[in-house]
């Protein structure tokens, strides 16, 4: 009753904690017909960040090491360290924002420990009487001190599930070349029988600590300590010291080196919470120009306007086509004016290479817009892309989601 108490509670924590990392996705965040994600809110600084599609965020991880076995009365024996022995652990997961992840992770590996022969020594064998000892154990008895001991050698395999969190990302809002990564879950040890007793199966809770360091876009390389509280049956004996109280668990920990690879590389999404009763007036603020004005222009005479896009899209809204709408317009009526189409991404935002894609994507709507829509000659237009090499607006990094829009030839 005891066991199964403490495996309930320890149960409950996990799903309370994972119910925890939740709570970035607030209920004050707004959805709309044309902004399928979060939207912005300009100025704000309580951006959310959440991770992208694809393959972004998995992860793969190998690492070896060692383990060591602490049950029965094998710690009066020996120490932590004779004990330990190698093991092996394969990990696949997926960070859903910077600080909360989860992981499914198998081990392998080999425990070794002594224990005393007391009453039971193969509580799985087919035999009525469990205190039979079998004839295998025979040659792994040892004297020491005046007392008999079993010196107990098998092989485990075992799986868990655990949440994860990265406590250096509590206190900082920006990417870390290292990581502190708590984590904990729910799992399932097998050991395989030996030296004449049966195999043994066993839930498990299992928990650690690791230390993450970032080596490249796809690689980290990480030192993991970790242990899994596993029923005393595990090691398939029933055993303790003499004259005091059996305790109902056991348990194995070590500590591993390994390396990971990140299929995606490690990008998220930023996104700003908006009250919904600002949204309408938030969406249709312009930044302001940095291109100065003439002292005297003409009553019709545009000089520039920017075309605003969403974080990671290239598609025109409806709001902005008004800009270019206008732009059509002074070229109809100008036949001898021209139009420079400069697009720009913000650099606080994934990686150069890909807001270089991005801003030329962004300028090739806009020319295409003018185009078809509004049937402009396409020799009239020049059309670049700067990526975030350069800001057009320093006032906020986001105004930089844009095409801006200017007459750079009028004989007028």
């Amino acid at each position: 009753m005891v066991k199964k108490l403490v495996f309930i509670g320890m149960l409950l924590c996990t799903l309370s904690w994972g119910a925890k990392s939740q709570e970035v996705l607030k209920t004050d965040t707004v959805r709309s017909e044309l902004q399928p994600d979060f939207v912005e809110e300009i100025g704000d600084s309580t951006d959310l960040v959440v991770a992208g599609d694809g393959t972004a965020n998995w992860f793969i991880s190998l690492s070896g090491g060692v383990n060591s076995l602490a049950a029965e009365a094998n710690r009066l024996y020996d120490n932590f360290i004779d004990r330990s022995r190698m093991s092996f652990r394969l990990g696949v997961g997926k960070w859903f924002t910077p600080v909360w992840g989860f992981r499914v992770q198998m081990g392998v590996g080999k425990l070794s420990g002594h224990s005393l022969p007391l009453n039971y020594y193969n509580i799985y064998d087919q035999m009525a009487d469990h205190s039979t000892m079998p004839d295998e154990m025979l040659p792994y008895l040892s004297e020491k001190d005046g007392t008999t001991w079993f010196h107990r050698k098998f092989t485990y395999m075992d799986w868990s599930v655990n949440l994860m969190t990265d406590a250096v990302r509590w206190f900082v809002k920006e990417k870390q070349p290292v990581g502190v990564i708590l984590f904990a879950g729910p799992g399932f040890s097998h050991s395989f029988g030996s030296q004449g007793l049966s195999a043994s199966n066993s839930f498990a809770f299992n928990a650690g600590i690791q230390l993450n360091v970032n080596v490249h876009k796809h690689w980290d390389i990480f030192a993991e300590f970790q242990g899994n509280i596993v029923d005393e049956t595990f090691d398939s004996q029933i055993g303790g010291t003499p004259n005091e109280r059996n305790r109902p668990l056991e348990g194995y920990a070590g500590l591993t080196v390994g390396v990971a690879y990140k299929f995606g590389g490690r990008k998220f999404t930023r996104y700003a919470k908006v009250h919904p009763v600002t949204y309408e007036s938030i969406r249709n603020i312009q930044p302001p120009t940095v291109i100065e004005k003439p002292q005297a222009v003409p009553e019709d005479m545009v000089t520039a306007f920017a075309v605003r896009f969403f974080i990671d899209q290239y598609n025109i809204e409806d709001d902005q086509k008004l800009n270019i709408d206008r732009m059509a317009r002074y070229l109809k009526s100008h036949p001898e004016a021209r139009l420079e189409l400069v697009g720009y991404a913000d650099k606080e935002t994934a990686y150069p290479e890909y807001n270089m894609k991005l801003s030329q994507r962004r300028v090739n709507a806009v020319r295409d817009y003018l185009v078809k829509e509004c049937k402009i000659d396409p020799s009239r237009l020049i059309t670049d892309a700067k990526g975030d090499t350069q800001r057009v607006y320093n006032e906020d990094y986001r105004w930089n989601r844009a095409v801006v829009m200017k007459v750079v030839e009028n004989d007028k």
